[in-house]
């Protein structure tokens, strides 16, 4: 699963490089250190649901009929429960291999079903028990339909069953420590179209409905049965012989879902060829409308949101691949291997996040791949600065679902980076696809060895071990068991006497279950004039390490884990003639960008020189990473020379390279030649992105002549990524006139990625808001409590809580309490925690 913050760009790093971040003291806690979850243990193994399902779609009512086969770990096996909520059960009835059914007792006590069967089982006998039954899902199960507001809305019906929601749509073990086979006999009116898990037996048609009959025989969790119902047009694809097809709204055109898409083929024969080949029927691809995730890989048949069918700039700008890629990365390391408890869900989460970097460093190259993982690695580390220190393989989460956040996913893609860097050697590491690499003969031999399997990280350890003979269960313990990422100061002097560099390396990093010494090999290199270099490995395992490394000329700079393997802080100072020379000439692309990065903080006589090695950067760097990296740190300096080297920068043919040149002018608030530049670049540049940071910086410009240049490119701009960047920057402006654009676009019938923007902005102008348009806010707000869209429905809750409307207590209240996950209950419980701190 991926969320909506997972999406590609520079904007993270380039505050990251922009500015020092502060790291606090005394975070917060994760979840309750008092309270460790385990996965519930078993009596019984459900080896196939078959599901018989039915809809009454404008109630949005399910109506089931199911088998569940299952045996018993034990004799003496009578009574069991399947996990259930809010359904009314109809029947249970036991189906012998011979003779009639017989009705069983059973009581419905949320969120379990109790079944009491006629007799003891042992592990020799095999259950048959069909359950009838129906209801109207609050989670799980989600019906889209038309309304006033949103008349046009097509008739749509989705599942999310990460993670622990698919009980409140069917009975079953909801946890992903059992895995079974699936068949789901789908009947549905006419014109619509059933995607589900596994191979399509057939389709009937009788009466004005269609019945589908999916069929999955490769055991999976629970959570990973999906439904996705709709008037959808299908693009067929294929991979050696198997489906791959595409699921889009009904209209769209296949130009637009090829370009969201088309890679699919592309991404499922190179990720069989860096593990095991792609193991099930098919893959299917949907795009449905509201869905409030990025997307979920159900077994064979993920669910994307509407969001990634895009027009061409759109799709230049914001493409999708990186989430298709993650979704589909899943379908080895999540789906087929699938970690045992939320605890570890990194499993999943972290390889389905490093293997989309593997696919850039296959399809585009290794800088690109290098560059996407910087961007995991830092937004590793801000969770790390700015949330809570947690260990990757954290039992002390109040509910599963905040387990899926930075550290499970961009910290573990880096933890994986770094044990391919460890296995396999830095300069192994620059090329990809060898079967032969230590690295991915662990990742075959993990897949083959746990096949449909439910596991835990030990067998990851064991994997590496049995494959590589290679014990790292220090990596492990250290990356994934305990906490934070290691701190490294480090200097670096030149005895020309001897010929030897002496590299001092002092590791700084604190905090709970933060290791007082992170052991790793690290790469050092040092260069010098005429194309002078050496480059060596050490050992780093003490707090305070010295290495002198012979060298037979004096180093202009010297690089410290250039390529970027470790997940870091550094404080390595070195003199500006020597940063200068590594941004301009380092044959590494990290070492170039970091040292643009540590030019960004000169000062006084420092200041002038590099200014003038980063104007020489963000003109002639060959990568766009290095090119942006000296943008942002040009905006950093300031200063009149700075300003016209990023003016004069405004037509790089990289949009993202233009997109830091407008970000970094942002800092120039009340220049008249900046604004006008600015204005320029909103209403003609042919890249939305950079439309987007131009809105951004005009908001925050203190210009008379930003609102209504604001105001006016709203009114005419169609691409939803700058409307919602224009209503941030009409907040930003703090102008009273904004008020009523963004009640506006807060209102029912507005586009919902519009109505999330402006109630964010309202939050921003809170005092105007708070103090002439209290009676449409509390209109909006109630209407943003009761959307059918969870994203909103949390929006409006922040609402209630950031302006104090008490009115909405009740239903804060109930939400907390009545919500049908914990997931929900938790964030009603921080707004109306928030709400009852506050003062009006």
């Amino acid at each position: 699963m991926s969320g909506v913050k997972h999406t590609a760009g520079i904007g993270l790093i380039l505050v990251v490089l922009g500015a020092a971040p502060t790291w606090a003291a005394d975070l917060p806690p994760f979840g309750d250190p008092a309270v460790s979850h385990w996965a519930p243990s078993r009596g019984y193994h459900v080896e196939d649901y078959r599901l018989a399902l039915h809809f009454d779609q404008a109630r949005g009512e399910v109506f089931g009929d199911e088998t569940v086969t299952l045996r018993p770990f034990e004799t003496g096996f009578k009574r069991f429960y399947l996990d259930s909520a809010e359904l009314s059960i109809d029947s249970v009835t036991l189906l012998p291999p011979k003779g009639k059914p017989l009705a069983l007792k059973f009581d419905a006590e949320d969120p379990h079903l109790w079944i009491d069967l006629d007799r003891d089982y042992a592990p020799q006998d095999k259950l048959r028990v069909r359950i009838v039954y129906h209801g109207k899902p609050r989670f799980g199960l989600f019906f889209d339909n038309p309304s006033a507001a949103y008349p046009d809305t097509p008739r749509e019906i989705w599942t999310q069953g990460e993670s622990e929601f698919n009980h409140f749509w069917f009975p079953c073990w909801d946890y992903p420590n059992d895995m079974a086979t699936s068949e789901l006999v789908v009947t549905v009116p006419k014109g619509q179209v059933v995607v589900s898990n596994g191979r399509l037996a057939g389709v009937t048609h009788a009466g004005g409905e269609d019945t589908y009959d999916w069929v999955e025989a490769v055991p999976h969790s629970t959570y990973l049965t999906s439904l996705a119902i709709g008037p959808f047009e299908r693009v067929h694809d294929s991979y050696h012989g198997k489906p791959v097809d595409y699921y889009a709204p009904r209209g769209t055109d296949e130009a637009t879902v090829r370009r969201a898409f088309g890679l699919t083929p592309d991404m499922i024969g190179f990720f069989s060829r860096i593990s095991v080949e792609y193991p099930y029927e098919k893959y299917d691809q949907v795009a449905v409308r509201d869905f409030f995730f990025g997307g979920m890989e159900n077994v064979s048949a993920t669910t994307l949101q509407e969001w990634a069918l895009q027009d061409p700039r759109a799709s230049e700008d914001f493409p999708v691949a990186e989430t298709v890629a993650h979704e589909l990365a899943q379908h080895w390391f999540g789906d087929y291997a699938q970690g045992r408890d939320w605890a570890d869900i990194w499993l999943n989460e972290g390889f389905a996040t490093y293997l989309p970097a593997l696919y850039t460093q296959y399809h585009v190259d290794y800088d690109a791949y290098r560059f996407q993982m910087l961007g995991y690695q830092d937004e590793a580390l801000r969770q790390d600065r700015e949330d809570y220190l947690r260990p990757i393989v954290d039992r002390h989460y109040h509910d599963g679902m905040d387990m899926f956040d930075s550290i499970t996913h961009e910290k573990g893609a880096a933890v994986l980076d770094m044990l391919r860097y460890v296995l396999d050697g830095p300069e192994a590491v620059t090329r990809i696809g060898s079967q032969q690499e230590p690295f991915f003969q662990v990742l075959r031999a993990y897949l083959e060895a746990h096949r449909a399997q439910a596991v835990d990280t030990s067998a990851l350890v064991a994997a590496v071990r049995e494959t590589t003979g290679q014990d790292m269960g220090w990596f492990f313990h250290q990356w994934v068991y305990l906490a934070g990422t290691p701190a490294y100061k480090v200097s670096a002097a030149y005895d020309a006497a001897t010929k030897t560099e002496s590299v001092t390396v002092v590791q700084t990093q604190q905090g709970t279950d933060v290791p007082a010494v992170f052991r790793m090999p690290i790469q050092l290199a040092f260069h010098g004039a005429g194309g002078a270099a050496k480059s060596v490995m050490v050992d780093d395992a003490q707090a305070t390490q010295s290495f002198s490394v012979p060298l037979d000329f004096e180093p202009a700079w010297v690089d410290f884990d250039p390529d970027g393997y470790i997940e870091k802080r550094l404080d390595f100072p070195q003199p500006v003639a020597a940063l200068a020379a590594a941004a301009e000439q380092d044959p590494s692309m990290r070492a170039r960008l970091w040292a643009a990065g540590e030019l960004g903080k000169a000062q006084g006589p420092d200041t002038d020189p590099a200014q003038a090695a980063l104007a020489e950067v963000l003109s002639s760097d060959r990568f766009y990473g290095v090119r942006a990296a000296a943008a942002a740190s040009l905006g950093a300096l300031g200063g009149d020379a700075a300003r016209g080297t990023l003016l004069a920068n405004l037509r790089q043919p990289d949009s993202r390279v233009r997109m830091a040149v407008v970000q970094a002018l942002g800092r120039w608030h009340g220049d008249a030649a900046v604004f006008t530049a600015l204005a320029d670049m909103l209403r003609q540049d042919p890249s939305y992105a950079v439309q987007v940071s131009a809105a951004a910086a005009i908001g925050t410009s203190a210009s008379p002549e930003a609102f209504p240049l604001l105001q006016d490119e709203f009114a005419g701009h169609h691409d939803v990524h700058v409307q919602r960047a224009l209503l941030g920057a009409l907040a930003a402006t703090h102008d009273p006139r904004a008020v009523p654009m963004l009640l506006a676009a807060g209102r029912p019938g507005s586009p919902i990625r519009l109505r999330l923007s402006a109630f964010a902005g309202l939050t921003a102008m809170r005092d105007l808001v708070q103090r002439d348009h209290a009676e449409e806010l509390a209109s909006l707000v109630g209407a943003g409590l009761h959307d059918t869209y969870i994203p909103l429905q949390q929006s409006a809750q922040q609402l209630v809580a950031s302006f104090h409307l008490t009115q909405f207590k009740p239903e804060l209240e109930a939400e907390a309490t009545q919500a049908p996950s914990e997931w929900q209950r938790q964030i009603a419980k921080a707004a109306l925690q928030q709400l009852q701190a506050s003062a009006p």
